[in-house]
């Protein structure tokens, strides 16, 4: 597996300090890590965002890990369903140009309160079905692959995601195995990855901190934090991975509190010293 980092790992730098591309590009390759992803919505307009990136790879050197799309597919009106769905396409369009190797993409939000009614599940899991199918269809057009991440509410659980990619069943959609947000649905990070690993065409390496929180229904909250220093056990999502013969990028999305100074670098030398492990 290879080392990457993504965008996002930078987004309150990304805002704060308008930082470009190639700013963004300069840092990963400060920090030795070889490949970067790209985040649409923290790059804004897609008319130009392919000859951005490309620049920014071609002055550091610097490998596509991915492409991470943000939607929300769960949208009741027909007007906002339709503006999410036809967004997708044409970041998919983005990604044929720039031969991404995956671009990750999301079901849609549900509130921690509305996973139990279950009523509002099924509704929100088929908006959610509409629009991956939908974009799918234009993923296979332009043979780019898509991987869909445990965000948002649906799908969250290893079972809802392998649940979702055998309803859509295309070569096309795969997983986006983000081994903390698992922790969303009160499910382990190792739990969840084992299930899903068969799925993984791509993986986020993330963690939280289980806060003791008595206002809390399973007793704690969860608070982002340095890549090695919360509750994700990386060791054994790695060990579910390998054996499932997940060889791909292993890409740091770093969230925590600390600032993104110390918090990125500290999670680039904890997962870089894991993967060397075996």
């Amino acid at each position: 597996m290879q080392i990457a980092l993504c965008h996002y790992s930078f987004h309150r730098r990304w805002k704060d300090e308008a930082w470009t591309a190639e700013r963004l590009a300069d840092e990963v390759k400060a920090l030795g890590v070889p490949a970067v992803d790209f985040h649409a919505r923290l790059l804004g307009s897609p008319a130009d965002a392919s000859a951005r990136v490309r620049a920014a790879l071609q002055r550091t050197g610097l490998v596509l890990s991915g492409l991470s799309l943000g939607n929300n597919f769960n949208a009741e009106k027909p007007e906002e369903f339709r503006a999410q769905v036809d967004t997708v396409k044409t970041w998919i369009g983005v990604a044929a140009e720039l031969k991404a190797p995956v671009s990750r993409i999301f079901g849609g939000h549900l509130p921690a309160e509305k996973r139990a009614d279950a009523a509002a599940k099924a509704a929100g899991r088929q908006r959610i079905l509409d629009g991956l199918a939908e974009v799918v269809r234009e993923a296979e057009r332009l043979d780019v692959v898509l991987a869909l991440e445990n965000h948002g509410g649906l799908p969250c659980t290893g079972e809802e995601q392998v649940e979702v990619l055998r309803a859509i069943n295309s070569p096309n959609l795969r997983a986006t195995i983000d081994v903390g947000n698992y922790m969303q649905g009160n499910q382990e990070g190792h739990v969840g990855t084992t299930l899903a690993a068969a799925y993984a065409a791509y993986v986020h390496f993330k963690d939280f901190k289980k806060v003791a929180d008595a206002a809390q229904p399973n007793g704690h909250r969860l608070e982002a934090c340095v890549v090695g220093e919360g509750d994700v056990d990386h060791r054994r999502c790695l060990a579910a991975l390998r054996a499932a013969g997940y060889d791909g990028y292993v890409a740091i999305e770093y969230e925590g509190v600390e600032a993104e100074q110390t918090g990125v670098p500290k999670s680039v030398a904890f997962t870089r010293r894991v993967l060397g492990e075996s």
